[in-house]
């Protein structure tokens, strides 16, 4: 007689391995349970922000590196994107419109020229994705707040400055040519015009800004032409961050005898300043222009805090041979930058909506 075959014998089986499947994933999830007063478990993923520069050089990898920091800082993650060219205003337009399609929760942008830029970001806002601005101002734009310096007082305190250098050597009077990189742009307009109000009661003869391009080989030859057209000039002057550099190369390979004002604390200015080649750089801190909007999204998304509103005055620094020692490692070394940074923003910048105020009016 052949034995009975039990037939329920493979489902009881399965039944048994699915019920030791269940055991061993319910001990592992009771493992990894976060205990009953933390909720973290249930916080989504990271938010996304997006960053947009106005073009990519040693001024705006600062820019950058403050926005990562703040994104680390705050637990969110950000796509910092800009143009090769600092004229490529459409790439930059592109970068933007492909960040809003990725669905990011809010964005910065540096928008040059602002008005180029009123479109892009009104239709930004109008899908629910907030917008700030640093550098360079959007008036008309949708954005709820720019972050930048007093821009035409800056140009005042920049002209201050350097009627001291020029009254040292005596040299109370004659020709100063000032070079704008980027022809009517808000904030380099602002910076000419509070230039010449610094100048106003001087017997110096103020130029009008020439274009001397951004690209940097073009920024260079055009600055060794004027040079060349204006060789009995006492003072030159650049607006952006790729003119004193070109300056000091120009000065030293020309034996210029003219001093040299501007912008921007890049390592190669900064080494001009000790080498008394460069007498006085105007600083806008452009670390706080990354980090600063990114972190008001951040809370903005996680914590639900409102939005600045207007403008958050980031300051504006003078540099000259005196102070640039004391400056030098935290603006040419990144460790020392994001470690000063922090120690600066937890004491001037705890709270965004405090300190933001109305734009500063176009003088």
């Amino acid at each position: 007689m052949m034995k009975r075959t039990d037939s329920q014998a493979p489902i009881r089986a399965s039944r048994e391995r699915r019920f030791i499947l269940l055991l061993a994933v319910s001990l592992v999830v009771g493992c990894n349970k976060q205990p009953s007063g933390d909720d973290s478990a249930n916080i989504p993923g990271k938010p996304k922000l997006g960053y947009v520069l106005h073009g990519l050089n040693d001024f705006t990898q600062i820019i950058k590196q403050g926005a990562e920091d703040a994104a680390r800082a705050e637990s969110v993650s950000v796509d910092v994107v800009g143009p090769a060219g600092f004229s490529a205003t459409s790439d930059a337009i592109a970068m933007f419109e492909g960040l809003t399609q990725k669905h990011v929760q809010g964005l910065v942008v540096v928008p040059m020229p602002g008005e180029v830029w009123v479109t892009p970001i009104r239709q930004a806002t109008e899908a629910g994705i907030p917008v700030l601005t640093a550098n360079v101002t959007s008036p008309g734009s949708t954005a709820t707040a720019w972050f930048g310096q007093d821009e035409y007082g800056s140009g005042v305190i920049l002209a201050t400055e350097l009627r001291k250098f020029l009254s040292a050597q005596n040299k109370l009077e004659g020709r100063i040519v000032v070079g704008m990189c980027a022809p009517g742009v808000g904030v380099l307009v602002d910076r000419y015009q509070g230039f010449k109000k610094g100048m106003a009661d001087t017997k110096y003869q103020i130029t009008v800004p020439v274009d001397v391009n951004t690209e940097n080989t073009a920024n260079y030859g055009a600055w060794e032409n004027l040079a060349a057209a204006n060789p009995n000039s006492v003072a030159i002057v650049g607006l952006c961050s790729m003119d004193l550099p070109n300056l000091a190369k120009l000065k030293v390979r020309s034996k210029g005898q003219w001093l040299i004002a501007g912008y921007d604390l890049g390592r190669e200015t900064l080494d001009a300043v000790k080498a008394d080649i460069v007498q006085v750089v105007v600083g806008q801190h452009p670390y706080l222009q990354g980090y600063l909007p990114v972190l008001a999204l951040a809370r903005h998304l996680r914590s639900k805090q409102p939005l600045p509103q207007g403008w958050v005055d980031i300051g504006t620094e003078v540099i000259t041979r005196v102070n640039v020692d004391a400056i030098y490692g935290r603006e040419t070394d990144e460790k020392q930058q994001t470690h000063w940074y922090a120690d600066y923003v937890g004491k001037h910048f705890t709270d965004l909506n405090a300190v933001a105020k109305p734009l500063p009016k176009t003088k």
